[in-house]
């Protein structure tokens, strides 16, 4: 079990440094490229990892579960991933992350809608904590700047940011009540970056390639590491839930945007201003994320 808490604090981790790797890259690195960049270095490391591992299962897949792969690539990597770094490029890691709060609020009233799921007491206190926690985080700040420009800025930022959760809880869904019993779940992961991979690239090669050559080196390798660490978050996820009930997992992943904010209090004094009613927010929201996680799947 200590195990698999560390593997599940260390997946937490990961996703935080890649959010503010990304924040650091999105200075000069366009949110299409930055997306592309990440997408690309954790194909490397997760299809890596299935292909040396999971190799039979792979080479066994049905049409049906292939299919299903495909919904999970398009679903989970060139839509949910762009709209969550282009909203950390426009309002910030510490702001656009807690917005994922709302991902097992989405997941689970989807699973009422769609799967006949009961709406369980922990999730109906759970889903106006995350509310209240979100409301401390997007309300406007005196003496922070509030042109038009800038609220119009961080308005679509935040609607990037809520899609994003919204679109990466259709992927948990889609994952949790199907693909769950058809595939390996790192054989899923790395098979649906591929496709997501492969989508961004078809979509966004022209433009990736010219901002390229004209970016700094370091912020390209910035959005790659961003990669890398999303990736060993992933395997380390999996590895923790391989270890331990989902119940014990989710809520120390569900930490993530504490992690987040501590970084961004360190890492990202020039970029981003942390305040008490952030700190709140995202404090009260990671509550109401782990009586939610803790009632859809207790």
């Amino acid at each position: 079990m200590a195990v698999a808490v560390a593997f599940a604090f260390l997946a937490a981790c990961g996703f935080a440094s890649g959010n503010v790797l990304v924040r650091v890259g999105t200075q000069r690195v366009p949110a299409p490229t930055a997306t592309l960049l990440t997408v690309f270095s954790g194909i490397i490391l997760i299809l890596g990892l299935a292909l040396i591992l999971r190799l039979d299962e792979i080479k066994s897949l049905s049409t049906e579960s292939l299919g299903w792969i495909l919904v999970l690539g398009i679903a989970g990597y060139p839509i949910a991933r762009l709209f969550m770094i282009t909203a950390i490029s426009m309002v910030g890691a510490a702001r656009a992350v807690p917005m994922a709060g709302l991902q097992p609020v989405v997941a689970f009233v989807l699973g009422v809608a769609l799967l006949g799921e009961r709406p369980d007491l922990l999730v109906i206190v759970g889903t106006p904590i995350i509310v209240v926690g979100l409301f401390f985080v997007v309300m406007p700040r005196r003496g922070s700047a509030s042109g038009d420009g800038v609220a119009k800025v961080q308005r679509v930022g935040y609607l990037l940011a809520i899609g994003g959760a919204a679109t990466f809880a259709t992927r948990d869904v889609i994952s949790r009540h199907v693909v769950a019993d058809l595939i390996d779940p790192l054989v899923s992961a790395g098979l649906a970056l591929a496709v997501g991979g492969t989508i961004l690239a078809v979509i966004l090669h022209r433009q990736a390639a010219k901002s390229i050559m004209t970016i700094p080196k370091n912020y390209l390798l910035i959005c790659m590491l961003a990669g890398v660490f999303q990736g060993l978050a992933v395997a380390s996820l999996f590895q923790a839930l391989s270890r331990a009930p989902v119940t014990v997992v989710s809520p120390i992943y569900a930490s993530q945007p504490l992690i987040t904010l501590i970084l961004a209090h360190f890492f990202l004094k020039r970029l981003e201003a942390i305040d008490f009613l952030l700190a709140l927010g995202t404090m009260v929201s990671v509550v109401g994320v782990i009586l939610v996680i803790l009632g859809a799947t207790g």
